[in-house]
């Protein structure tokens, strides 16, 4: 599209001469949500997953406090959230996302389907290594996963960028209907705050970006359209049609960076080259490390040498004359990633290879990676790769290695960690078993299984764990899914455990656990294995939204192992965001009080009914507030288990942090909670519903109001006479779950 189109098309001149622009001072995240905002999107899907999780609060704060109007809908999972942005989009709606690392992994199946349907989202992503161990640090193998997804990509290496980029990117992507990705480096960019120019009035940005334009879309009643039909033999063509497309996007960019220039006074090119245009050495680098490598570049040009850093700001469409022209003659170039492919050659690097190969150039390549799991990267790090390129003619051997890894560190030969912890024997733990009546004053002499930790101060994470373990006898594996309880029990070198322990990632614990009963019923079989094992897994901070599908699938399949829910009602690892284990009215960081919003809209999801329907033998709620109910409960789950069979359990947890409240109320706050029937103690065995204590037949049933007094500023407001209806309604509704948990208790046929 020529320029003076564009101009026109967007109504430039009026523009530039009414534009003004202001300075705003915030962080990566703050200016994405800004753009977000300043764009006028119809909807954003969200689900939190560091570093990103701002951008969403950001968004759904201003809602609620009705500075916009859009959509905003938390999804269960990444995939759940990808998917509603996608059925924003094919309703001809105007839609964004965020996400980082495993969570766009989690993405994955969905994005070569948004980008081959010709579906214009926009995806920031605060790049963060894919990694296990868990790392929550910068990285840029996320990045370099979607590279063949069919989607434009932009590189933003400022906190300036990440609000220019989106408002360029949602232009490009609109205009030749492909999606669009923002990446910028978690945490070095995400949560580094900066003062930047950002328009004054949003009118003036969505002039610049236009109206959504007209597009096939499924509400479209009068012209109906099949989207996504099965298709086998005709999908090649589907792919000529995305590379047509990028073509298309080839030739936009460049009017949309200068349209966007004239009205800013901020130019944007395919890649940047900073240094000296004949270099006799150079630096390929990306985002926040290319802004730091700049400095690199004055050091070394002080001494006299000829260097230049070239920082791409596109990598889809490939700039392939662009990222010829800025290596020009240089000789030798080192190509630094924050990434690691095991091939004949880094990403970028195998890239650029064949850029300057299909040219007939043999500039020399050097490929390093560096700052994975977040290491920073400092203009002295940039001098050490630019002298790397400078000397490589008289290196030694040992360093003309293809890819090597700019940063790692040997460890010390010889290191044998030593033990942290005897290992418990199943002797030790073993107390009151197969007994008919438990000696509860026996159990409290149980050791625990879980030593020092750095939990917050009040965190009813482990007051429940350990309490339930006081039932549990015998040989333990513990399995746990990402949140809390796993973070500040497994600092790396140290662990918490005396017992075995495995963590993967947020979802997947109940699937892992299926894994691991089946080889050790296998071994056991075998005679591999003597000794009993009883495996639990524990759950909790959302992750039976995210991982909901897997534990039914493993109730269904009747995987016998307890899984233990710490049922903390919301993704409090990640900071606080909504989980649908939350009650309503509670307040989120993405589901905040204001003049239009009410915190979270929908009443508590109860997992255990959900779970009735696979009719898994034994299923039960628990809390502190009655320790011989849940060791009780505890013991039975484990002989369920012992006999074949199924467990889950749910735990009532307070979050001081996050929900507001006092350090020292944990106890007196779930004693709440279940006097007031938010969290009934009650038990379903092979179906049958027992109540476990009924505080309205003992006198002592209190109002949700009186349990929400204690619970925290998450819940205070509930309190309230300006939030009356809606405490009223929350009261209703517990008190319909409560009756009916009772006629259930009355009626084993029910």
């Amino acid at each position: 599209m020529p320029l003076d189109t564009l101009i026109e098309k967007t109504e430039l001149k009026k523009a530039v001469a009414a534009a003004t622009q202001v300075t705003f001072i915030g962080s990566g995240n703050e200016v994405a949500a800004k753009a977000i905002l300043d764009i006028g999107y119809d909807g954003e899907g969200y689900y939190p997953i560091t570093p990103s999780c701002e951008v969403g609060e950001m968004v759904s704060r201003a809602i609620a406090n009705g500075e916009a109007d859009m959509s905003f809908v938390v999804g269960t999972s990444e995939l759940a959230a990808i998917s509603v942005v996608t059925g924003m989009a094919i309703a001809g709606g105007r839609a964004v996302d965020v996400t980082s690392s495993q969570g766009l992994m989690l993405k994955a199946e969905e994005m070569p389907a948004i980008s081959g349907l010709g579906l214009p989202v926009v995806l920031n992503l605060a790049t963060r290594d894919i990694n296990a161990p868990l790392n929550i640090k910068n990285g840029h193998s996320d990045l370099m996963a979607t590279l063949g997804w069919g989607w434009l990509t932009f590189c933003a290496p400022t906190v300036q960028a990440v609000y220019d980029l989106n408002v360029i990117a949602i232009k490009v992507a609109e205009t030749v209907n492909l999606p669009a990705i923002v990446a910028y480096d978690g945490f070095h960019t995400s949560h580094a705050n900066r003062r930047i120019l950002v328009f004054a009035r949003r009118e003036d940005v969505r002039r610049f970006v236009g109206p959504t334009p007209p597009r096939l879309n499924l509400l479209d009643l009068e012209h109906p359209h099949t989207f996504g039909p099965y298709m086998n033999d005709d999908l090649i063509n589907t792919k000529v049609q995305l590379d047509e497309k990028f073509k298309r996007a080839y030739d936009l960019i460049p009017e949309v960076f200068e349209a966007f220039f004239q009205l800013t006074g901020r130019r944007y090119n395919f890649v940047e080259v900073y240094g000296d245009p004949d270099a006799e050495a150079g630096l390929f680098i990306l985002n926040s490390a290319g802004e730091a490598s700049k400095a690199s570049v004055d050091r070394m040009r002080a001494e006299n040498k000829r260097v230049k850093a070239i920082i791409p700001t596109v990598l889809r469409p490939w700039p392939e004359d662009e990222m010829r022209e800025a290596i020009g003659d240089t000789p030798r170039l080192v190509v630094a990633e924050r990434a690691s492919q095991y091939g004949a050659g880094n990403y970028l690097a195998n890239e650029l290879g064949a850029t300057l190969q299909r040219a007939g150039k043999t500039n020399l390549l050097i490929s390093r990676t560096y700052g994975i799991g977040g290491l920073n990267f400092r203009p002295e790090d940039g001098v050490e790769l630019l002298n790397l390129a400078w000397h490589y003619p008289s290196i030694t051997e040992d360093e003309r290695k293809l890819r090597g890894y700019y940063g790692a560190w040997p460890g010390e030969p010889g290191y044998d960690p030593p033990e942290i912890f005897t290992p418990l024997t199943a002797a030790e733990t073993t107390l009151n078993a197969n007994q008919a009546k438990i000696d509860f004053k026996h159990l409290s002499q149980m050791p625990s299984r879980i030593a020092k930790h750095s939990a917050c101060p009040g965190c009813g994470m482990f007051a429940n764990l350990n309490l339930f373990m006081r039932g549990i006898d015998g040989n333990v594996v513990f399995l746990f899914n990402t949140g809390c309880g796993m973070v500040v029990t497994t600092g790396f070198p140290n662990t918490s455990f005396k017992t075995p322990y495995f963590h993967n990632l947020f979802h997947n614990g109940a699937s892992t656990a299926t894994g691991v009963v089946e080889m050790y019923r296998r071994f056991r079989a075998q005679g591999r294995i003597k000794d009993e094992i009883t495996f639990i897994v524990v759950s909790g901070d959302g992750g039976d939204d995210i991982g909901m599908d897997q534990v039914i699938g493993s109730a269904l399949r009747n995987d016998p192992f307890i899984m233990l829910e710490y049922d903390n009602k919301g993704y409090m690892n990640t900071g606080g965001q909504l989980c649908y284990t939350g009650f309503k009215g509670e307040r989120f960081t993405n589901a905040p009080l204001g003049k239009m919003g009410q915190g979270k809209q929908q009443h508590s999801k109860d997992i255990i009914e959900i779970l009735r329907g696979t009719n898994s033998p034994y299923l039960f709620t628990a809390a502190e507030s009655n320790p011989r109910d849940m060791i009780a409960k505890a013991r039975k789950a484990q002989a369920m288990v012992r006999a074949g069979n199924f467990a889950f359990g749910k735990v009532f947890s307070v979050c001081p942090l996050n929900w507001g409240a006092e350090d020292s109320k944990g106890n007196e706050i779930v004693d709440r909670a279940v006097k007031s029937c938010l969290f009934p103690l009650y038990e379903i065995e092979n179906g049958i519903t027992h109540l476990n204590y009924d505080p309205q037949a003992s006198g002592r049933k209190i109002s949700v109001q009186a349990a929400f007094e204690l619970m925290g500023t998450a819940f205070s407001h509930l309190t309230k006479e300006q939030f009356a209806g809606l405490t009223r309604e929350i009261q209703d509704e517990t008190d319909r779950r409560w009756d009916r948990l009772k006629e259930l208790a009355t009626n084993p046929k029910l």
